[in-house]
């Protein structure tokens, strides 16, 4: 989820980069989403081409029958190894990046393009544990097309809107509050009094459908927040792309969500 959700007083691209006279909003729009579609490509193929890199590896160690040869038991290890060490550094690089682009975008004369681009990729490393977790390609293109649809009408409600919906992102973070205290005390009653798998199931789709709401209500106050940058701001690259990277990451944070929950409703089935 974007830093600068619940920041609206800290948010980086303050009233003195802010000029009249820019870009009409469709093309200023048309800009945003072009880099923020940019991003998800650049996320997308990355994450394949490295999923394939470590199953590629990996599947040339196995034998004939589908194990592991015991004489590249060392080897299978460095892949592993290849794959966990690779996954934090990403993580790391994405939280540093995640800090570095708001206060980068607040500096002028400093371009986003390259942390932005370098957000993409450890991104798209990040997620490459999606694909080698099994997870099969039709149920990530169908929480693709509902992240889509979901977001596009928060998108509308957000652009379109004629009230200020700053008060949502309080509502937002209220959610927030309330389902980070539920999960912790569901969690300690389970603790102490036990619970069946079917019921942690339903426990944690349930938190994570209320973290769907969660984001898709920041995704509407984004929206909002980024028509006022729009109808305010002069022609500027960082202000766009850093409006881009505030929807991927929104956009983003919701894919995940609803592939999690598509993914233990897929496995309680099974």
């Amino acid at each position: 989820m974007a830093y600068a959700s619940f920041h609206e007083n800290h948010e980086p691209l303050r009233e003195r980069e802010l000029t009249e006279g820019g870009m009409s909003q469709g093309k200023a729009l048309a800009k945003i989403y072009g880099y923020m579609g940019l991003g998800l490509v650049i996320t997308g193929v990355v994450a394949v081409l490295v999923a394939w890199l470590f199953s590629s590896q990996i599947n040339a160690l196995l034998d004939a029958n589908g194990f592991l040869d015991p004489s590249k038991v060392s080897t299978a290890n460095g892949w592993l190894m290849a794959i966990f060490v690779s996954w934090i550094v990403s993580l790391i690089a994405i939280l540093i990046l995640s800090f570095v682009i708001p206060v980068r975008a607040a500096v002028s004369g400093k371009s986003l393009w390259v942390p932005f681009i370098l957000y993409t990729i450890f991104m798209g490393i990040a997620l490459s544990a999606v694909l080698l977790a099994g997870i099969p390609f039709w149920m990530i293109g169908e929480a693709f097309g509902i992240t889509a649809l979901a977001f596009g009408g928060m998108f509308l409600i957000g652009w379109f809107s004629k009230k200020d919906l700053s008060a949502l992102a309080f509502i937002a973070m209220s959610l927030l509050m309330m389902l980070m205290l539920a999960a912790l005390i569901i969690g300690i009653t389970f603790a102490f009094r036990g619970s069946t798998s079917t019921q942690r199931l339903w426990v944690n789709i349930g938190i994570n459908v209320g973290m769907i709401v969660v984001i898709l209500l920041i995704t509407a106050v984004d929206t909002y927040r980024i028509k006022k940058i729009v109808n305010r701001a002069g022609e500027s690259e960082n202000i766009y792309l850093y409006c881009a990277f505030v929807m991927y990451t929104d956009f983003i944070s919701l894919l995940l969500r609803i592939l999690y929950v598509l993914a233990k409703l897929q496995g309680n089935r099974s």
